[in-house]
């Protein structure tokens, strides 16, 4: 125990100055003004409150932060197209208050307790409570693939497996580190936050599904791309293959590039990830007379933000194995830039002012990823 040293003038000094009473005559200093008396800080601090006014009031010294995210639970199951959010949140101050829950770029389609709260602040899903203490709050997803969120800071923070589908994993990337998740069970996520991107990884396909072969071939494929000033790019296309035996066919997506939606014959499918860019896309025999299947793709990127004046930018379609016979592909800018290309694609069609973009072409070629450099320039007004 910490022991204190104080001249006994000092400690009369400080538990009587304040009871003392007019009428008291102060007592003359005597030989013991200069005598020393040990005593614990316990002691001494029930001398202090026992001298202190009667009715004062010490303030409550205010809490280091008024709200946080205590834990967070990603719950997936393959045998669910949701995922479950499961957060824990503490307020510790009175009074309104925001805790960011995760990432606004994907909204949840439901809420528990239906009364809870959620909004979109400071681009994030929080919630908005007035109610001190803890609170369990639970947020449900859908999980189209690639699933991407941005994980708000919570101390704890996990992703829960439930089940596998089988012959599949989930495939975890963050921070440009990829994580294979092969067995039911948690996995620690950073408890920082940042961009997580969920997806089903192998191939749950019979074992009579070939890979890609010459037993297939893209006969046409069309691609539009949009760039928007802000950098934004989305790219839809259609892929017309003909077949005769079910196959499975890759689709490697360009480069910072994120899936949307993929169709087959007009059916939407959650095609397995490999390495967080290549789609294994499983076609079945084909019920068409030609022996064809349709594939229908969409997906985003972001570049930097458009120059007012002039400019480059890069842009990429999707590399497959098969043969190719033709690929289209239209660039399309905003209104009053006139465009420019080179790379290992063929400008067959002027820009006109009705398309404001570039009518580009890829002929007969296998295992490469038609890229072109954009240039822009702003249309002079004269």
């Amino acid at each position: 125990m910490r022991v204190m040293k104080i001249t006994l003038l000092s400690l009369l000094g400080a538990v009587f100055a304040t009871t003392a009473t007019p009428a008291q005559i102060p007592t003359p200093p005597t030989q013991l003004d200069n005598s020393e008396v040990r005593i614990s800080y316990a002691e001494l601090k029930r001398l202090l409150v026992a001298a202190r006014p009667i009715g004062e009031v010490i303030p409550e010294s205010p809490p280091p932060l008024p709200a946080a995210l205590l834990s967070t639970i990603y719950h997936v199951d393959g045998q669910s197209d949701t995922i479950t959010a499961e957060m824990q949140v503490q307020t510790f101050a009175e009074g309104w208050q925001s805790v960011a829950l995760a990432g606004s770029s994907l909204g949840a389609v439901q809420i528990e307790p239906p009364d809870a709260r959620l909004v979109v602040w400071q681009d994030q899903l929080s919630l908005l409570t007035d109610q001190p203490g803890t609170s369990q709050v639970t947020l449900f997803f859908p999980f189209t693939q690639p699933f991407t969120t941005t994980l708000a800071p919570s101390a704890v923070a996990a992703i829960e497996v439930k089940a596998l589908p089988e012959g599949r994993w989930l495939h975890l990337r963050h921070d440009s580190k990829d994580i294979e998740v092969k067995q039911p069970g948690r996995v620690a996520l950073p408890a920082n936050g940042g961009e997580i991107t969920l997806a089903w990884a192998g191939s749950s396909q019979p074992a009579a599904l070939t890979s890609v072969s010459d037993e297939a071939i893209l006969t046409a494929a069309t691609y539009t791309t949009q760039v928007v000033p802000d950098g934004s790019v989305l790219t839809e296309g259609i892929l017309t293959v003909r077949h005769d035996p079910p196959l499975q066919i890759s689709l490697t997506l360009p480069p910072e590039s994120q899936l949307l939606q993929c169709h087959v014959n007009g059916e939407l499918i959650r095609p397995a990830i490999q390495n967080g860019m290549t789609l294994e896309i499983p076609l079945d025999e084909s019920a068409s007379e030609n022996g064809e299947s349709e594939i229908g793709l969409s997906f985003t990127a972001t570049l930097p933000a458009l120059q007012p004046t002039e400019g480059e930018l890069d842009l990429a379609l999707p590399q497959t194995p098969l043969f190719a016979r033709q690929i289209d592909w239209n660039v399309q800018l905003p209104a009053g830039f006139d465009l420019t290309s080179s790379g290992n694609v063929d400008s067959v069609a002027a820009q006109t002012d009705s398309t404001n973009g570039l009518h580009l072409r890829k002929s007969l070629c296998r295992n490469q990823q038609p890229e072109a450099r954009i240039t822009y320039r702003k249309r002079s007004s004269n």
